[in-house]
């Protein structure tokens, strides 16, 4: 359980500020403003009722972040059915 804020360096901000702003999915822009965020001194509980998560997530988020860095809020694959779009059509 991470209770006290992030310590980060600078290349690691930097690093997550550009995650925050051209990150490649939406949800890793959001767990990298999670990270900052809690870098900042947000506690977990006001960053899940934030982002609308649970405080477990939540923690999952950092946890990944500390042992992963950037890889760690990477969006990972989902399951469920392919899509059958044809990728002409999916690029439109």
């Amino acid at each position: 359980m991470i209770l006290a804020p992030l310590p980060l360096t600078a290349l690691e901000i930097t690093t997550l500020e550009a995650a925050c702003a051209r990150g490649p999915h939406p949800r890793m822009r959001r767990r990298a403003q999670a990270v900052l965020g809690h870098h900042r001194g947000a506690s977990i509980s006001s960053l899940a009722t934030l982002f609308g998560v649970q405080y477990n997530t939540l923690s999952q988020w950092l946890r990944n972040w500390r042992r992963h860095g950037l890889a760690g809020l990477a969006e990972a694959g989902r399951s469920g059915r392919p899509t059958k779009l044809p990728s002409a059509v999916k690029k439109k």
